[in-house]
């Protein structure tokens, strides 16, 4: 067995990417996070397609009030659809199973997330195809920063700019 210890540096140290998302789809909280949106499925713009395309699934970096506020926000009845757009990207997944959101929703709103990494994806389809694989790109690490009011969701991060910083990441440091 390994430890490692970073001796007083924090996670958030190392979170390098910072991205305008877009929550897509949302799955029913458990334990704490019960009566709320516990996670979310969110996605990238793809100008050139007009479609959203997903980067990751993400959990972390919400407080109990934000969890609340949110579900409050999406479950108004404007904001849920009853089955995935035909403008959403998604892998098979997605669409039925386990891992199927419990709700998808219309693009509404952007969040600003930092991710660790950002790493080539089976699952995901953010600049889908990129190096010529039937893979896209993924967000390691994605931690919920702020919601942005200021950008619309086809101002989120395009999936040219996510394929961007995916090769930029090997020139860091």
């Amino acid at each position: 067995m390994v430890w490692v210890f970073f001796l007083g540096l924090s996670f958030s140290s190392f979170i390098a990417w910072c991205l305008f998302q877009v929550p897509i789809g949302a799955y029913y909280g458990r334990g704490k996070r019960t009566g709320t949106y516990g996670a979310y499925l969110l996605a990238c713009f793809n100008d050139d397609e007009e479609i959203y395309q997903t980067t990751c699934k993400i959990g972390t970096g919400f407080s109990d009030v934000q969890l609340t506020e949110f579900t409050k926000f999406y479950n108004a009845e404007e904001r849920i659809v009853p089955t995935k757009p035909s403008d959403y990207q998604v892998n098979d997944k997605f669409v039925t199973g386990p891992s199927a959101p419990d709700v998808w929703f219309k693009p509404c709103q952007v969040w600003e997330v930092k991710a660790a990494d950002l790493s080539i994806s089976p699952v995901h389809t953010s600049a889908f195809g990129v190096e010529g694989q039937e893979k896209g790109i993924a967000l390691r690490f994605p931690r919920l920063e702020r919601v942005r009011p200021d950008k619309g969701p086809t101002e989120a991060t395009t999936a040219e700019q996510v394929e961007q910083m995916f090769h930029d990441q090997d020139n860091r440091n």
